[in-house]
Parts: structure tokens; sequence; C-alpha cells
């Protein structure tokens, strides 16, 4: 199975000031690569440098400024392994997160032709 590990933020919240985690990021990418279970990942610009929304209405596309309106969460990077879901859960709880952060783990579908 596919799983997205989301690294989830509020950018209303105060950060707690700590360091990068880029570092650990990319320790916990290589244990994941050595694993032969990581499949992609990254990092996300802040939502106060760059996003957009792109909204369908009646067939439509319309596109805004900023996240989606009366989200509270920001998307801020991700990993995506391919591993059984309880080693997913594991990566999840090992990815360094700030006090306004959390890691969301969904199962992924992949569409092959």
């Amino acid at each position: 199975m596919h799983y997205l590990l989301a690294i989830m933020y509020d950018p209303t919240a105060e950060s707690d000031g700590s360091p990068s985690r880029v570092a650990e990021h990319q320790k916990l990418e290589a244990e994941m690569r050595a694993a032969g279970h990581y499949r992609s990942g990254g990092g996300l610009a802040p939502v106060e440098m760059f996003a957009k929304t792109v909204l369908h209405d009646g067939g439509r596309a319309v596109t805004s400024d900023g996240p989606l309106a009366g989200s509270n969460l920001a998307l801020g990077g991700y990993f995506v392994v391919e591993c059984s879901e309880a080693e997913a859960l594991a990566y999840a709880e090992r990815i360094s997160v700030d006090n306004r952060s959390h890691v969301q783990v969904r199962q992924a579908f992949v569409y092959r032709e």
C-alpha cells in the first residue's frame, strides 16, 4: 500500500521558534530509502509566500489567492511511502514537527496504466 504522510500546520499559530527540521527529515528519508519504502516527498513554501486555490464552479475553474477559505490548516510538506499501515504509522510518529503541526496519514491510491 501507498501512504501519504502529510505534515499539516496552522499558519495562524505562533511557531515555537525551533530551528529548521530539514536535516531530521532528510535523515528519516534516507532510512525510508534504505528500507525500500520511500517513493516521494518534499517541503512546500509557507502559504504566506505563495498559495492559490482553484475551485470549480459550474464547469469553470476559478482561481483565488490563498488557501481554501475556512481551512485553518495548511500542507507544509509530505512523504509518500509504500509499506504496511503499521510501518507508515511508525514513520509518521518519527516525523519531527513543531507545536503547531501534526502528521496526517492517508492511504493513497496509485493509478498506473
